[in-house]
């Protein structure tokens, strides 16, 4: 009898009205990489799903941002942030955390004109390169 392998990889979510970009762990849980960016809007929840179907049997559950203003309060955005990780977590039935990440695009942003990227190549990877960062803060602090 084969014993059932243990889900250790994490998925993390940068949750955008229009774009969201995601973001997957290895197997040790240790290193986050850039997955897929899919599109938001009235589809998101299924758009994630999708893009996550290949690795969900290895995920033990995802991280979603939740962008709290700088005073910690809940603004529409982290309010938005909620309501698709609920969404989230009924479709796919893992566990689905919220996490803070305040200024994780800002910084995703900074990081990539480090580069030296122009502002097309940046915009096309800001949604992934955020949803790492938020990951990789995630998998250093456990």
């Amino acid at each position: 009898m084969k014993t059932p392998i243990k889900s250790t990889r994490i998925a993390a979510i940068d949750y955008g009205l229009k774009r969201i970009g995601i973001a997957v762990s290895d197997a040790s849980g240790k290193l986050a990489f850039p997955l897929a960016k899919v599109e938001g809007g009235r589809k998101a929840v299924a758009n994630v799903v999708k893009a996550l179907e290949t690795k969900k049997s290895e995920l033990a559950k995802i991280i979603v941002g939740h962008p709290l203003l700088m005073n910690g309060q809940e603004g529409e955005m982290a309010i938005s942030s909620r309501k698709f990780a609920e969404e989230l977590e009924k479709a796919i039935g893992l566990p689905v955390l919220l996490l803070d990440e305040r200024l994780s695009s800002a910084q995703a942003d900074k990081n990539l004109r480090e580069l030296s990227l122009n502002r097309k190549e940046r915009s096309a990877k800001i949604d992934t390169a955020a949803a790492t960062l938020l990951l990789q803060s995630y998998l250093d602090s456990q």
